[in-house]
């Protein structure tokens, strides 16, 4: 007769065929305990759920390829990402941003791409407005590109057609195509505007065709253009600030098909000898330090599969710490999940040891077990999935807050589970599912048949305690590696906040402009940026008006090479840099930004008087120190240029530039808006002229008054109803929008924290209720001996203490490695910082404490009569 072992080997296959009835017998065994199930579908909801909705960002910015032809042919030209316009005939590292005129070179001498597209590395706002109509212009997001920009990409139109090389030729028929989203949004599917004429910046363009669906151009970004137009529409619409002719000035990013069989390597290495001599042929343009700079410009060819990916750099860390929080979190769920279904087996030990005494084989045991497991994991992961949806449409809303947006395309990314995005919600359940059932699913099959003939289960009482004790212990670890993260990145943020700004912004408020919107030309933007002045400070309320080109921490930035009179020429590619901008008179005054030395920006600073300058105490610092200041002259650009601003006053450190907000202030400088410097170079007087065209107006309100937006916009359809004022916030709401990201992190790790910190608590719970129940007859003893309720709540609470000791033990070194981790997230705050550490131990300590102090009371307070009879 054969032995068990060799049935088992006989049938390898016969615990699939049981398949269907394990399930059935899960089911039934689940539905009879809806409490059981429903709390452990909800925990494993949370934390799948949680863990999906950062996957689900993770996949859309770090790995997901453009919704174009064969992504995987695609190649750009260039590694770095630049935004917007970089100026002269040498690039830092590599060349990753470009001329019209050396796109139009590379284009036509390399033979090793099918197509080579190029398009802006920056967006322009057009002000859009369909022919004949009576309604004032829309403001829209736009793009420049390449007649075979859709081409390259393989990207039909949905409806109308594509641009065309012959859309982007001189002469050509102005021609442009709108987003899908506009043509949905603002026209209703409106298939008279493919056809139509509209009206960008003044000119009359014929929208040509729509965009697909799924397209949002070569970038993801917050907001995508909404209108493209062919580089050769770029003089037409930006009129005097226009690039396209300037071979100097690089605005635009490259990616190319390569041709099959194209060995990318040599493709690269013939590409370098084309960038050298472009650049070659330019000498004569060249300033003499860039000629000796020739031989070290190289190109690189990297994936463009994904497109320009700034997005993927600018978020990739900060989505890590997310991805490797919530799967803190998912790990947490399956240590509590697991003590649940380990109490569960325990309750059910009598029955499973019957089942082993009939003749039960232990592996049909163990399927049973993981059976009822995976199907827990797998509804939690469809309640995961619902979690997930509500948690990244939460996570889009804040981090792109649609309201403060410009134009009509919103982030593209869809809170709605893709298909990788379910199979990552299907594996991660399947594997939870394993991860809590396994345990439980051993302790099954090593039931001994024995209990079955006692009639009770004294023995298997303290079965799987070890193991439960340790899924205790690693719960309060990881809790405190959340709570510790939390704390570190919630000190970052009010370090962040309460910092020295340098100006005042309460009280202030900042509009949003572009006179290029409304086709002015140079020599009308004074008489203009005054009636503004004017007509603003007319406005009862309003205390002070400044223009600015840019203000405090709005995202912009302009940097310059410069010469400072008498200092020697640096050598080549050591140039030293500062950002600046334009400004009016009473712009420090208005922002309340003191001036520490020598004037500010006055109305005596015209056209025509000396040009003149203030700069920050960074600069002197860095440029001048132990030097006077005041009389000394600097220039932008060529070292010829080092006698154009005198320096006539100096402004305390101003933290303007909405980037690298944990390195200390930058130099800076600033400029009267009415003065203009003459270059000999087309592109840098482009740059010149483009300064002039400001973004942004300051006003100041008198105490107790609020600059409604009615009146805003009624002086300025007064001044010039084209002209729109395209955003209005106050100046503090711009500052704290520059810590978006930085808050979103810290309120989604210390909501993952708190959640740990519930889940640890009730694991905890859970075991201090369970051991002191299996002690109720020793408890009875004790107290029937003489034992007071004392020493029976020391009895269950030392337990207790040791597991949370021990999770503390283990977890702060983690949470002092999880500091480290962090690395340059962190600004104000040590990554060992001992507060954040106490404050953690402490939040964790106090509510497991409270936890295990529940069950251990009502184990004391039982009687030794009642602890003897429940035996």
């Amino acid at each position: 007769m054969p032995t068990r072992t060799e049935q088992d080997r006989a049938h390898p296959l016969q615990g699939l065929a049981q398949m269907p009835h394990d399930i059935r017998l899960a089911l039934r065994r689940l539905r009879k305990s809806p409490a059981f199930t429903g709390t452990v579908i909800l925990t494993l909801g949370l934390g799948i759920g949680a863990t999906t909705a950062i996957f689900t960002l993770v996949h859309a910015v770090m790995l997901r390829s453009l919704p174009v032809s064969n992504p995987d042919q695609l190649y750009r030209v260039g590694k770095k990402t630049h935004c917007c316009v970089w100026g002269g005939y040498s690039q830092s590292e590599e060349f990753s941003v470009f001329s019209n005129d050396l796109y139009r070179y590379l284009r036509d001498q390399t033979t090793g791409f099918e197509s080579m597209a190029a398009f802006q590395a920056g967006q322009s706002l057009f002000g859009v407005r369909r022919e004949h109509s009576a309604s004032p212009a829309e403001t829209y997001t736009g793009e420049f590109v390449s007649g075979n920009y859709f081409a390259t990409f393989g990207v039909p139109a949905y409806a109308g057609r594509a641009l065309t090389p012959a859309d982007d030729q001189k002469g050509a028929a102005p021609a442009a195509m709108i987003s899908y989203q506009v043509w949905r949004q603002r026209f209703g599917f409106d298939r008279g505007v493919i056809g139509g004429v509209f009206d960008i910046n003044g000119n009359p363009f014929t929208v040509v065709g729509v965009t697909p669906p799924g397209f949002y151009g070569a970038q993801l970004r917050p907001t995508p253009p909404d209108v493209y137009l062919p580089l050769s529409a770029e003089p037409i619409v930006q009129r005097d600030s226009s690039l396209l002719d300037n071979v100097d000035q690089h605005w635009l990013d490259i990616i190319g098909r390569v041709r099959s069989g194209t060995d990318v390597g040599t493709l690269q290495a013939q590409m370098r000898i084309h960038l050298l001599a472009w650049l070659r042929a330019h000498q004569g343009a060249m300033a003499p330090q860039e000629r000796t700079e020739i031989a070290k410009q190289t190109m690189y060819l990297s994936p463009g599969g994904a497109g320009i990916v700034s997005m993927r750099e600018e978020y990739e860390h900060r989505l890590q710490i997310l991805l490797l929080v919530a799967g803190f979190v998912l790990l947490i769920v399956c240590a509590n999940v697991a003590n649940l279904m380990m109490v569960r087996g325990l309750e059910r030990s009598q029955q499973t040891s019957l089942s082993m005494a009939l003749g039960a084989r232990p592996v049909r045991m163990i399927l049973q077990a993981l059976t009822e497991s995976v199907l827990l994991s797998l509804a939690g992961g469809l309640a995961g999935l619902a979690v997930a949806f509500a948690g990244t449409r939460f996570i889009l809303w804040y981090a792109f807050d649609p309201s403060s947006a410009i134009g009509v395309g919103t982030v593209p990314i869809s809170a709605s589970p893709s298909l990788p995005v379910l199979l990552f919600a299907f594996f991660v359940s399947l594997l939870t599912g394993l991860a809590f059932g396994i345990a439980p699913a051993w302790m099954a099959s090593r039931s001994d048949p024995v209990e079955a003939l006692r009639g009770a289960n004294r023995s298997t009482k303290q079965s799987g305690s070890v193991s439960r004790k340790v899924l205790v212990i690693l719960q309060a670890a990881l809790s405190l590696v959340l709570l510790t993260t939390a704390g570190l990145l919630s000190k970052t943020l009010s370090s962040l906040e309460h910092q020295d700004f340098g100006f005042e912004p309460d009280r202030r408020v900042v509009l949003n402009i572009d006179p290029v919107l409304a086709g002015y030309k140079p020599e009308q933007l004074e008489p203009l940026y005054r009636r503004i002045h004017d007509s603003l400070a007319a406005i009862p309320g309003v205390e002070s008006v400044a223009i600015a080109q840019y203000s405090p921490l709005s995202g912009d930035s302009w940097n310059s090479s410069i010469h400072l009179a008498g200092k020697r020429e640096p050598p080549p590619g050591q140039e030293p840099e500062s950002s600046w901008t334009r400004i009016s008179p009473g712009f420090f005054s208005l922002l309340g930004n003191e001036i520490v030395k020598g004037r500010p920006i006055t109305e005596q600073d015209t056209a025509g008087s000396r040009h003149v300058a203030v700069v920050n105490e960074a600069f002197v610092k860095k440029f001048l120190e132990g030097e006077d200041p005041l009389g000394r002259q600097f220039g932008q650009g060529p070292i010829e240029m080092s006698h154009e601003y005198e320096i006539v006053g100096v402004a305390k450190d101003m933290r303007y530039l909405g980037y690298n907000m944990q390195d200390p202030v930058k130099p800076f400088f600033y400029v009267p808006l009415t003065q203009w410097t003459s270059y000999s170079k087309p592109g840098e007087m482009s740059g010149e002229t483009r300064s002039h065209f400001i973004h942004d107006i300051l006003v100041l309100m008198r105490p107790g008054s609020h600059l409604g937006d009615a009146p805003v916009r009624r002086a300025m359809s007064q001044i010039d109803p084209n002209l729109p004022v395209l955003r209005m916030r106050a100046l503090s709401a711009q500052v704290s929008s520059s810590f978006g990201q930085e808050r979103l992190i810290a309120r989604l790790t210390s909501l993952f924290g708190l959640l740990a910190l519930v889940l640890a608590s009730v694991g905890l719970y859970g075991v201090t209720a369970y051991n002191a129940g299996t002690r109720v007859k020793e408890i009875g003893v004790r107290m029937a001996l003489g034992a007071d309720r004392g020493r029976v709540l020391t009895l269950i609470l030392r337990g207790a203490f040791v597991l949370i000791g021990f999770g503390l033990l283990l977890g702060v070194p983690l949470s002092l490695a999880a500091g480290r981790f962090l690395g340059n997230q962190l600004h104000g705050v040590s990554a060992y910082d001992p507060a954040a550490l106490v404050i953690a131990v402490l939040a964790l300590a106090l509510p497991a404490s409270i936890a295990a102090l529940v069950p251990a009371l009502r184990a004391s307070w039982i009687s030794p009569m009642d602890a003897l009879r429940l035996e």
